[in-house]
């Protein structure tokens, strides 16, 4: 093998070897979170314990505010009774802004009872929950 040849070939590697440990670099940075830096997100209910009665709707207000420095689009689920629904479902929030999430409870004649409704919010760099204990009473 020629001495350039030789040069050719190790420059090469150096440069294949520099690429791949900067994707390796990058990769990590992504997995651990590094991209999300500067997203947050607070979500407040209007209250934590909530009383209602059976065959009786019940509206409780959750605020979602975006307390990052970037705009992000958010999913919206619960975890808890079929008689609870959330809304919206969806939602974009710019840095600094908020909404006003629905949480609306109609318990069923059978639903008599304590119950825990936990709210989520997700986005690809933010998962928020909070939740409220509900009373049924008959």
């Amino acid at each position: 093998m020629k001495f350039n040849n030789f040069l050719a070939f190790l420059f090469t590697l150096i440069a294949i070897l520099i690429v791949i440990s900067g994707l390796v670099l990058e990769y990590t940075r992504f997995i651990i979170g590094g991209d999300c830096a500067g997203y947050s997100l607070f979500l407040v209910p209007d209250e934590y314990e909530v009383d209602t009665e059976v065959g009786k709707g019940r509206l409780v207000k959750f605020r979602a505010i975006n307390s990052g420095g970037f705009s992000d689009k958010y999913e919206v689920s619960l975890e808890g009774p079929d008689w609870a629904i959330i809304k919206p479902v969806s939602f974009s929030l710019k840095s600094e802004e908020a909404k006003t999430l629905f949480l609306y409870l109609s318990p069923n004649l059978e639903a008599e009872g304590k119950y825990n409704i936990n709210v989520l919010v997700e986005s690809d760099c933010i998962s928020e929950s909070q939740s409220i204990e509900v009373g049924v009473l008959k």
